[in-house]
């Protein structure tokens, strides 16, 4: 009952840490500045001598993982500067409000709305000190005119009119917009760089390896992560994480409109530390811990079955709750895998995990208690009990076939066993009715 309790509690409170990979600032309206007042083409708009831009600096901070579930991804902020003006900002996206109306049923749909807002770097760095969060800072060589543009850029965006945008967790981001952003100025060369690279990691991988901290996090989204999350990101896609932006900025060889080439980025350096540990350089395996949990639960099912063959009135109500807590299970993740279909979580669509926990929990949840009442079971409910046998089959069979199946190996080792002794009890009971007579 234990694993079942903790995957319901991972179903349930992942559907909120979908929404938010990648991000990590939760911030009310009144954490902004007034972006509006910034001096959009460095002091020298106002006659000091130099090009448009010569007196902006800008640095690329990236903000490691946190408690939260929308903070184990990180965040980053691009810091403007102007020395001259004596201007300050640094510009997020990625921000929301829970508090927002209408914040619920958006999710739910996966219209989520963020904003872009420009904060204080003294206000930054407080947060990341009191969440324990190391920030990193890189500052970027661009050229003056290419600083001013992209403050431009930055402050059109965080305007009231515009600060609100439809944000999507992996193609729309915290980190993928200041990407889209960097690239913008630099006439294409991020993107020209990175998106020709040999594919990496999966975007379920880098979801696995960030979100293990949490086991919430982990078992959820693994769960309702679908096939298009199997699919190799190259380095321009991978930057949805806010480290492989900081990465690529790193390595990245720019040209100048002088045609000169030259390193886009200082090497970064923590404004802030904290005693967090590394991110994981590759997703944990838990190709252990899943069949054994899965084999425990099936092993417990086995035991109540015995205990109520014994003729305990207890151990007949534990078979039966167990049974109908296990159907009720498989049924609430397969109406949540359904539903997504009908909303723009698309990383979620035609997922094969629906063969696991599937609608046949419905029938199960009623028969199973029945059948225990009775201590009997005739062939319709051998049938019921047998299919989700058969369609975990079916689930190993696609996994076998390169292209095909979905990385859910270590969902098909959990759920078949239990299946198996589902199956098991049902064919057992109806031979051993004879000892309640």
């Amino acid at each position: 009952m234990a694993v079942l309790g903790t995957l319901a509690v991972a179903v349930a409170s992942s559907v909120a840490a979908v929404q938010q990979t990648g991000d990590g600032e939760a911030r009310a309206d009144s954490a902004a500045t007034d972006a509006t007042e910034a001096p959009t083409g460095g002091q020298a708009d106002q006659g000091d001598s130099g090009p448009p831009g010569t007196s902006l600096s800008v640095h690329l901070l990236t903000v490691g993982p946190g408690d939260a579930l929308w903070e184990l991804f990180g965040h980053n902020a691009l810091l403007i500067r102007d020395s001259l003006a004596g201007y300050e900002a640094a510009f997020s996206y990625g921000i929301f409000d829970f508090e927002s109306p209408g914040f619920a049923w958006r999710f739910v749909r996966g219209d989520m709305r963020y904003m872009v807002a420009a904060t204080s770097l003294e206000r930054t760095l407080e947060g990341a000190r009191a969440a324990n969060r190391t920030v990193w800072a890189q500052e970027l060589h661009l050229e003056p005119a290419r600083k001013a543009e992209l403050l431009r850029l930055l402050v059109t965006a965080s305007r009231p009119e515009n600060r609100v945008y439809r944000y999507h967790y992996y193609l729309n981001n915290c980190s993928t917009k200041l990407r889209d952003a960097l690239d913008a100025v630099l006439d294409g060369q991020l993107r020209a760089a990175t998106e020709g690279a040999d594919p990496r990691a999966t975007w379920r991988d880098h979801t696995r390896r960030l979100a293990a901290p949490s086991l919430v996090g982990y078992v959820g989204l693994h769960l309702l992560v679908g096939p298009r999350g199997d699919e190799p990101t190259n380095g321009w896609e991978e930057m949805w994480v806010p480290t492989k932006l900081r990465d690529a900025v790193a390595q990245l060889t720019v040209v100048g409109n002088d045609g000169t080439r030259a390193p886009l980025a200082e090497a970064s350096e923590a404004w802030v530390e904290s005693t967090r540990p590394a991110e994981l350089e590759s997703p944990p395996s838990f190709n252990a811990l899943f069949p054994l949990f899965g084999a425990l639960a099936g092993a417990f099912y086995v035991l109540l079955a015995y205990w109520a063959v014994g003729g305990s009135r207890a151990g007949r109500f534990a078979l039966g709750a167990a049974g109908f807590a296990w159907g009720l299970c498989c049924l609430a993740v397969s109406v949540l895998l359904v539903a997504m279909h009908f909303t723009g979580h698309d990383f979620l669509y035609w997922n094969q995990n629906i063969l696991l926990f599937s609608p046949v929990g419905l029938p199960l949840a009623i028969l199973l208690p029945l059948a225990v009442r009775r201590m009997e079971t005739g062939p319709w409910m051998r049938l019921w009990c047998v299919s989700p046998v058969g369609l975990a089959a079916v689930a190993l069979g696609l996994w076998a076939i390169p292209g095909v199946g979905q990385s859910n190996a270590e969902w098909i080792a959990f759920a078949l066993p239990v299946h198996l002794a589902v199956w098991w009890v049902a064919n057992r009971v109806m031979g051993l009715r004879s000892q309640f007579d």
